[in-house]
């Protein structure tokens, strides 16, 4: 027979309360960790929000049913006043997706949550591309910390003709060509088809954007903004660069005055008129529409330097936000897919390295040949994005403009160019 002492009685009694008391505190913890957490995730996505509650939200949540995502879109023009609205009112989202330029203003006024951390404890470096996180880190793209995490990103390539090359019986862009090589092939491409006097297929486009005008400066040397901020468009270098891009409407005859051809660039290489044409991943959809045979090239060399650039788009979390950890789940979900989705699909390379050398995402039955892209971020870098750089890089444009139509010395249009964004630099922020 089994005899229970009294004291004994009292231990197993205390043992007794103490196993209900954990239970009763673990199950309350349990309780606390799935209550409902609810997140404003805040886009520019616009049309294709479908994609990204389709794709991400809902199989996120299937995973994680107490985190509940209210998903709001707007347009990208509209993205960034509407988000300093909700920051300004106390009330901004959660998650929300960041242009690389914004990144340093708004890191810089305290908006946005510094992310190194949960990166450092949580993610491998060696599974990224390094080159977009760069973009992403304040105050210094060198060495700073990641105020955002880039889901994707687009690059700078050199996309040509093969049909126009095939014709005209010339060997394919190499990754040995300089842009004086580019420039000498361009002229034996350039073709008055009709016989009227006027040149209906060109050579190599021109342009002053940041994605055709800005790696060009660079490779010749030059910049926009030295590492201080201070502007050095106007210094030696970096007019080389930029009368090396005037001379190829103006004095070599390889690409379109814009004065007098009324259609972009994009337009004449989709359409079989322009030979090569320096544009971003992305513009891969409108190509393959086209009816002849393209593909692209890493871009050449100039007299200092390869230059690609590349820009990602990028998740940040508001400094406002009180559910952080959930938040950065839902980043790490995104940024780890090994399935191609369909809001950045085939026009964007996948930061995440396995999906970008997968074969879903390589498409190697599709043009162009996209590992030329993995090869070309080697010589990645997102140049001047910093500071304020939404408000100074039209007025540049506007600037040069004059130069590119054969209205203005190119020397005077980028004094004016560098003027006006001093003026901004200087100016009091709205």
């Amino acid at each position: 027979m089994f005899v229970v002492r009294q004291d004994g009685c009292r231990r197993g009694l205390i043992v007794v309360l103490i196993v209900l008391v954990v239970l009763t505190l673990t199950g309350g913890l349990t309780a606390a960790q799935e209550e409902k957490i609810k997140l404003h995730y805040f886009t520019w996505a616009g049309a294709s929000a479908d994609y990204i509650r389709e794709d991400f939200i809902e199989p996120f949540q299937k995973l994680h049913p107490n985190i509940e995502i209210t998903y709001e879109a707007v347009s990208f023009a509209a993205f960034p006043d509407k988000y300093l609205t909700y920051y300004i009112s106390g009330n901004a989202p959660d998650l929300i997706h960041l242009s690389v330029g914004w990144v340093y203003d708004w890191a810089q006024k305290g908006m946005l949550t510094n992310l190194q951390p949960l990166y450092d404890r949580d993610l491998n470096p060696d599974h990224f591309f390094g080159e977009p996180m760069n973009a992403m880190r304040y105050p210094s793209m060198s060495n700073g910390d990641l105020y955002g995490i880039p889901f994707a990103f687009v690059l700078t390539s050199l996309f040509y003709n093969k049909t126009m090359f095939d014709n005209r019986g010339l060997q394919y862009p190499s990754f040995n060509w300089s842009w004086f090589d580019a420039r000498e092939t361009a002229k034996k491409l350039v073709r008055d088809i009709d016989g009227d006097g006027k040149t209906d297929a060109w050579g190599l486009y021109s342009a002053h954007t940041y994605t055709t005008l800005d790696p060009i400066i660079h490779a010749f040397g030059g910049r926009i903004l030295d590492d201080d901020f201070n502007v050095v468009l106007d210094e030696p270098k970096a007019v080389e660069g930029a009368r090396f891009m005037v001379d190829l409407i103006h004095k070599d005859g390889v690409a379109p005055n814009p004065a007098v051809v009324g259609t972009s660039g994009v337009n004449l290489f989709a359409q079989g008129n322009m030979g090569m044409i320096i544009e971003n991943i992305s513009q891969i959809s409108r190509f393959r529409q086209s009816q002849f045979d393209w593909d692209a090239a890493v871009m050449p060399t100039g007299p200092e330097k390869r230059v690609v650039r590349l820009w990602p788009d990028s998740f940040a979390i508001s400094s406002q936000s009180k559910n952080v950890e959930a938040a950065w789940e839902y980043i790490k979900f995104v940024i780890t897919q090994r399935k191609m989705d369909r809001y950045s699909g085939a026009r964007k390379v996948p930061i995440y390295r396995p999906l970008a050398m997968s074969p879903d995402w390589l498409e190697r039955d599709l043009l162009p040949n996209k590992m030329i892209f993995i090869e070309s971020i080697a010589y990645g870098d997102p140049l001047e994005f910093r500071p304020r750089w939404g408000e100074w890089n039209n007025e540049k444009g506007n600037a040069l403009n004059p130069a590119w139509r054969g209205q203005m010395a190119i020397e005077t249009a980028m004094k004016n160019a560098a003027d006006a964004i001093r003026r901004i630099l200087n100016s009091p922020e709205n």
